[in-house]
């Protein structure tokens, strides 16, 4: 598993989600430690359903 501060947090633009991977994504069963990088190419906005294009690294 990843050390935890290297993962960085990833802002929607479109509804201000924010992908934790702390956390990973229950909807999508993204389990926690998954860089937003490693999420397949079709992963979507659990909260409005925006593509990865859509979503900015954090601070």
């Amino acid at each position: 598993m990843p050390d935890p501060k290297d993962l960085k947090q990833c802002q929607g633009t479109t509804c201000g989600y924010i992908y934790n991977p702390d956390k990973g994504d229950k909807k999508s069963q993204t389990p926690k430690g998954t860089h937003f990088e490693e999420l397949p190419e079709d992963w979507k906005c659990p909260s409005c359903g925006a593509g990865k294009k859509f979503f900015k690294p954090m601070g």
